[in-house]
């Protein structure tokens, strides 16, 4: 009766440890797959254009990827004339340079700021699935930011090129 017992409980730690050892996958069942994810990057992207309009060409970014507090590019490169496109992927997000809606937000001289969201509620959202386009006619650096989650990290830069 003995033997039968510690063999049972044998079976049983290993039948735990096995399935611990699956819990931990990502799900895709190659259990040599990695079960950690890598930390999130900046990317930087001279990011090629999705279409191309009469008004030049138009870039999207991901506003809040899988639920996380980034844009996706964080920057991206475009030329004068060319639209950023941004896609509100999760809840809670909005984009904006408008001077007094974070310390972190710059305009080039002469550019004028732009919001998804009218007047100054600059914690105001977007929906999710929704769009917001905006055109760089002036040259130079933009950086902007989801107002509700700028101390989070959430902003993204946009280099306007001649």
């Amino acid at each position: 009766m003995r033997d039968r017992r510690t063999y049972l409980h044998h079976l049983a730690l290993v039948g735990v440890t096995a399935l611990a050892g699956c819990v931990g996958q990502s799900g895709t069942g190659d259990p040599t797959e990695p079960t950690t994810t890598a930390p999130a990057t900046t990317a930087t992207a001279t990011a090629a254009p999705t279409e191309t309009t009469a008004g030049g060409d138009v870039v999207d970014v991901a506003a809040g990827p899988e639920g996380r507090l980034r844009f996706v590019p964080e920057t991206v490169e475009i030329p004068v004339g060319g639209t950023v496109r941004w896609t509100f992927e999760s809840a809670g997000h909005n984009v904006t340079s408008l001077p007094g809606s974070s310390e972190k937000v710059r305009n080039p001289e002469g550019a004028e700021p732009f919001a998804s969201y009218e007047g100054t509620q600059h914690f105001s959202i977007n929906e999710v699935g929704t769009t917001y386009e905006h055109t760089f006619d002036v040259p130079g650096e933009y950086v902007y930011v989801c107002a509700p989650h700028e101390d989070q990290g959430m902003v993204g830069t946009v280099l306007v090129g001649e």
